[in-house]
């Protein structure tokens, strides 16, 4: 898993001021794993992506009542499509409302996922996990192969 000295985190984004039942259910489950669940708000999500010194970002945000919907519906639906613009950055979101279902707005994105509620936060906790650690291990390589030279390195 990790290191004590290389903690990997997984944000949380909140909705509400007050940190959800399932943030410190999912806190639990992955701190077992070696990872760290870090609550965040909106306005710093954007700072977080480009301060961030890990190679993948993964964000977790849980709609499970009414007043949350109406907050997510209201503030993040509106950012969301120039926050999953940043390839670094995967968007997982979780939610009892299916209105909320935003996959194939950003299927071609290939960072936003929708998980419906009821989950299990043991089984949840291992597929952000192992995700995580696949996303990591893949490097983001030029497709376009080596720049030309010259052999006498003049024009």
């Amino acid at each position: 898993m990790n290191d004590e000295n290389n903690l990997s985190f997984i944000f949380f984004l909140t909705l509400d001021e007050r940190l959800p039942k399932a943030f410190y259910i999912f806190n639990e489950h992955l701190k077992k794993r070696g990872f760290v669940l870090v609550p965040i708000k909106i306005d710093q999500l954007q700072t977080i992506i480009s301060t961030s010194g890990q190679d993948q970002v993964v964000i977790l945000c849980s709609v499970t009542d009414v007043r949350e919907f109406k907050f997510y519906s209201q503030k993040i639906r509106g950012v969301l499509k120039y926050i999953l613009k940043s390839k670094r950055l995967t968007f997982i979101h979780l939610s009892s409302f299916s209105k909320l279902n935003d996959q194939k707005k950003y299927s071609l994105q290939k960072n936003y996922f929708f998980m419906k509620y009821p989950l299990s936060a043991k089984e949840l906790s291992r597929t952000i996990v192992s995700f995580y650690e696949l996303k990591k291990d893949q490097k983001t390589v030029w497709p376009g192969g080596r720049r030309a030279t010259l052999e006498g390195g003049a024009l």
